[in-house]
């Protein structure tokens, strides 16, 4: 396994429960060393360690590790090496994994669709409440009460995350979906993320693993 651009992991034991998250950096040929807070406590020597890498070149990049060598950097910081025992998976960029999170969020359109000839647009919210109903890292689906073209740019910040993070897309698709009870139209917007910063990115990949996490243990209850 080779990371070109990782700089961000999280330590889970084998039932994916979350120990921690790390700060990447590269040791040797042999592994990395993962920055880890002071009060992680390494278990047996060959105990395993499910670790999600996070590099905005190669994807997400599940693995089974052994960690060792603690040293310690801080007092808030100790680094351990870590090497990998086994790649479990990769969801590379162009093949996100997608996960149904209902989230609510603020839209605003920050850009419309130039039309030939010109016409008049009628005014929109300067924030339109909508809620999503799929999110990876690639895209978003999310419906509205505010009919928008496609083509236009949107803007929503995702609260969810392990901090806020400011996202700008592309409405792909729209559907026209079922009216609300009192009879509110709705509809129905497939977005691809644009202007996406790698930290951004690896945020959101984040969070969206961890909301995978989730619904699988609902679903073994």
């Amino acid at each position: 396994m080779e990371l070109t651009n990782c700089r961000k992991a999280e330590i889970y034991d084998l039932s994916d429960q979350l120990i921690c998250e790390a700060e990447v950096t590269r040791a040797s040929f042999e592994g990395y060393r993962l920055i880890v807070p002071r009060d992680f406590e390494l278990k047996e020597k060959t105990e395993l360690y499910h670790i999600v890498f996070f590099d905005s070149a190669a994807g997400l990049i599940h693995t089974v590790c052994v960690l060792g060598d603690p040293l310690n950097i801080s007092k808030e910081q100790q680094s351990i090496m870590c090497m990998v025992r086994e790649e479990r998976g990769n969801n590379q960029r162009r093949s996100d994994l997608k996960v149904a999170a209902e989230v609510m969020i603020d839209v605003s359109c920050i850009r419309r669709p130039n039309t030939t000839p010109p016409q008049p647009q009628p005014r929109l919210p300067a924030h339109i409440p909508a809620k999503t109903a799929n999110i990876s890292a690639g895209g978003v689906y999310f419906s509205c009460g505010v009919s928008l073209p496609v083509g236009a740019h949107v803007q929503f910040q995702l609260h969810e995350a392990s901090r806020p993070l400011l996202l700008t897309a592309k409405i792909l698709r729209v559907d026209v979906l079922e009216p609300l009870s009192d009879g509110t139209p709705q509809y129905g917007y497939g977005c691809q993320y644009i202007y996406m910063k790698s930290q951004a990115e690896a945020e959101l990949r984040s969070y969206i693993f961890r909301k995978e996490i989730e619904l699988r243990r609902r679903n073994r209850r």
